[in-house]
């Protein structure tokens, strides 16, 4: 069964930029901080949305790493 969450870890000076993109796509996902010191977040999509979100985290201009689970799998660095 696939999550409804993207966890990321990037830096945590980002963590606003990524919200504010996020936000400019209304409704595409939900930006929640899990441990904002270490820069860990996740993204709450939907299995409609998840695709676009996976898409926009790709071209993010600043350096994360995104996973599709808690374990790491799927993990992708930018």
């Amino acid at each position: 069964m696939m999550e409804n969450k993207i966890y990321i870890k990037m830096d945590p000076r980002d963590i606003i930029y990524l919200d504010n993109i996020m936000e400019g796509f209304d409704g595409l996902g939900i930006v929640s901080t899990g441990n904002p010191k270490t820069g860990e977040v996740y993204i709450h999509v939907t299995p409609d949305t998840r695709d676009e979100v996976l898409e926009i985290l790709q071209n993010f201009p600043r350096p994360l790493v995104y996973s599709l689970d808690r374990e790491g799998r799927g993990e992708n660095s930018m």
